[in-house]
């Protein structure tokens, strides 16, 4: 009986699901534009983005972020993504963590995870080197999970870091992590 309570609310929660994930692949979409000085009009574009230091509404992407927005939008399609742009509020919890990322995720609907990783320690980045900005270091004891894709960048992936606490930083690293380094591997 209780598993048949439990369904009617884990669908419920489906939608909130659909636009927490729609909000944050518009959010990593036009956080590209952004960087490169659009001047964004819509009252969401505003309010997510400063236009401030914006340049103007003609913009040049680079070939990574033309790649990652045709991923996003591919994204975005598929999963049937519609971001109300009259809105001036997004649900992106992690933006902060996202904007400090200098290559940006894809996200996607799949993931997996370590559970208790119980490894070596290791960095973090904010782009796909090791020269990047560390931004956490992996512990014993710590949640690693993939939650995100990334456009060609061969041997590193994007991986969220959590413990108890929460959620600690999203980044970059090229660290082998086994089952075997896992008290518990999902996915």
């Amino acid at each position: 009986m209780r598993i048949l309570l439990a369904l009617p609310l884990a669908l419920a929660a489906l939608p909130a699901l659909a636009d927490d994930i729609c909000h944050e692949a518009w959010f990593l979409r036009n956080l590209n534009f952004d960087r490169a000085g659009y001047c964004f009009g819509t009252a969401l574009g505003q309010a997510v983005f400063d236009n401030a230091d914006c340049t103007g509404k003609q913009v040049t992407l680079g070939p990574e972020a033309t790649r990652h927005v045709a991923a996003v939008k591919e994204f975005e399609d598929w999963f049937g993504c519609k971001v109300n742009t009259a809105q001036t509020r997004l649900d992106v919890p992690h933006a902060a963590m996202l904007r400090r990322l200098e290559s940006l995720p894809v996200p996607t609907d799949t993931g997996s995870g370590c559970m208790g990783y119980n490894g070596v320690p290791f960095d973090v980045y904010a782009g796909p080197r090791e020269t990047a900005a560390v931004l956490a270091r992996v512990k014993q004891g710590d949640n690693i999970t993939w939650e995100y894709t990334h456009v060609s960048v061969e041997g590193w992936g994007i991986v969220a870091i959590s413990d108890a606490r929460g959620l600690i930083a999203i980044g970059w690293s090229s660290a082998p992590v086994r089952d075997p380094d896992c008290d518990l591997v999902a996915g």
